[in-house]
């Protein structure tokens, strides 16, 4: 026997047990494999028509999303028009308002200048009368002596004695 012919028979008792394997698997796992097969066939196709079936439903969401979307740019026109409406109202308030309550401002400033412009007119006419009689004083004191002080207070005894 040469080499070749031990790997010949090699061979064929290698083909002959893979033979005998499937036969036995046939044998004992074909209902098996072939109820798994189709098991797994019909979960595929489950799968397969619940894919499409989400197919569907995304093209419909697509189509209903552009049809909002070709809306949207009127919307978004109207929206627009109606933000810059308001505004304007908003604007045009509150400007009234800010002028309204500038001019209370001023009128409250200009109570409140005049109310101390006569404070002050006041004060200013009091220290006046003050500074005005403590200088006549000052000068009645430097002008008349003590003898002229008796004289006046005899000329006054005398009037009050003639009114009696």
């Amino acid at each position: 026997m040469s080499a070749d012919s031990g790997s010949w028979l090699d061979w064929a008792f290698k083909i002959f047990n893979f033979a005998v394997l499937v036969a036995i698997l046939v044998k004992f796992a074909g209902k098996p494999l072939m109820n798994f097969l189709r098991s797994r066939s019909a979960g595929v196709q489950a799968k397969l028509d619940e894919t499409d079936r989400l197919y569907k439903e995304a093209e419909a969401l697509r189509n209903e999303y552009q049809a909002r979307l070709s809306k949207l740019d009127g919307e978004i026109e109207d929206f627009k028009k109606t933000v810059q409406e308001d505004t304007d109202k908003e604007k045009k308030k509150i400007l009234t308002e800010a002028t309204e309550f500038a001019n209370r401002i001023r009128e409250q400033a200009n109570i409140t200048y005049q109310q101390e412009l006569r404070e002050m007119t006041a004060k200013i006419k009091e220290e006046i009368a003050k500074l005005t009689m403590a200088r006549a004083e000052k000068l009645i004191i430097e002008k008349y002596n003590a003898k002229d002080h008796e004289q006046i207070v005899d000329e006054f005894i005398e009037k009050l004695r003639s009114l009696n």
